[in-house]
C-alpha cells in the first residue's frame, strides 16, 4: 500500500483520532493527527513547520477514486461535475504536535 492511501485510509478508519481543522475554503478539507502516530514516509511528507505541496497523480486519482471522493464529500461546496485533481499538503505542526493532512479538490 502507497504512504499515501495508508495516510488517507488511516484518516477514514480512525475518525476518533483525527481532528477535522475549521473550513476556509469549499473545495478543501483539513485533518490534524498527532504527531505520535506512525505514519509512512514522516520526514518526506511532513516536513517540520514547512508545506509540502503535490498534485495526486492523476491514475492514483482515478485508481482510487471512491476513497477520495469519500472526502470530497465532506468538503463545503461540491461542484456538480466533481473534481478531477486533488492536491495534498501536509506538514509537521510541531508547535501544535500535528501531522497536518489538506486536500484540496479542483
Amino acid at each position: 500500500m502507497s504512504a499515501l492511501t495508508t495516510i488517507l485510509t488511516y484518516i477514514q478508519d480512525h475518525p476518533d483520532q483525527v481532528t477535522v481543522e475549521p473550513f476556509q475554503y469549499a473545495n478543501v478539507i483539513r485533518f490534524g493527527i498527532n504527531d505520535q502516530t506512525d505514519l509512512p514516509e514522516v520526514e518526506k511528507l511532513f516536513p517540520e513547520m514547512r508545506l509540502h505541496v503535490n498534485r495526486i497523480d492523476p491514475d492514483y486519482v482515478q485508481s482510487h477514486y471512491d476513497l477520495l471522493d469519500s472526502f470530497y464529500r465532506q468538503t463545503e461546496e461540491k461542484q456538480k461535475d466533481g473534481f478531477e485533481d486533488v492536491w495534498i499538503t501536509t506538514s509537521h505542526l510541531s508547535d501544535r504536535q500535528l501531522f497536518l493532512v489538506d486536500l484540496s479538490f479542483e
